[in-house]
């Protein structure tokens, strides 16, 4: 079987899709800084449960975004 060049693959997702992981990862990240921000100001721990939990999130959009998903 042949192999194409890694240059062919990364470009196989459709912009609008790519688009749209990253900005649900900066949403996500927003939230997260504002979750962080809260937690900050009340002085609580449980608001940094979310942001955290969000951070991750947004972490993975990008990666989505950024990553090829087809092998």
């Amino acid at each position: 079987m042949l192999k194409r060049p890694l240059s062919d693959l990364r470009l196989q997702q459709p912009p609008i899709e790519r688009m749209l992981f990253v900005l649900l990862s900066v949403t996500f990240a927003v939230t997260a800084a504002v979750q962080f921000f809260l937690a900050d100001a009340m002085s609580m721990w449980w608001p940094i449960v979310p942001a955290a939990a969000l951070t991750v999130a947004a972490l993975a959009c990008l990666y989505a975004a950024i990553h090829d998903t087809d092998d």
